[in-house]
């Protein structure tokens, strides 16, 4: 097998950030046809405690994701495995590290596409702790 070059990596991560933004941009668009907006303890916090709070923060310490400590690790605050980038920008989901990140591939399936479009609608709504 061969080894791929720093330079080739980082296009590929290039490639898998595009493709991880086109896939939230028409989130966003289905997004826009749905009716009511979700709310983070109703609607978000139900789908981290199904499907997230397993890992984080058991093998993924930087990020809490059980109830009562998720929102104030993401809402505003660096991606610790990429600073540049805010894991929730409220409003902007395109932007939002959450959705954009390219998954580790043993759990792309993790989270449905109805997650995916819950998460991306609380965003787009601002992201409010309610």
């Amino acid at each position: 097998m061969q080894r791929l070059g720093l330079p080739h990596r980082r296009g590929l991560i290039a490639v898998a950030a595009l493709v991880a933004g086109c896939a939230v941009a028409t989130l966003v668009i289905v997004i826009g046809s749905r009716g009511s907006t979700p709310r983070f303890a109703a609607d978000v916090q139900p789908i981290f405690d199904g499907k997230c709070i397993s890992c984080h923060p058991v093998a993924y310490p930087y990020l809490d994701l059980r109830r009562g400590k998720s929102y104030a690790d993401l809402v505003r605050v660096s991606a610790a495995t990429r600073p540049a980038f805010e894991r929730v920008v409220p409003g902007k989901p395109e932007f939002s590290y959450l959705l954009i990140h390219p998954p580790d591939p043993s759990l792309r399936g993790v989270l449905t596409r109805d997650d995916r479009e819950t998460i991306a609608a609380w965003i787009k709504a601002g992201a409010k702790d309610d």
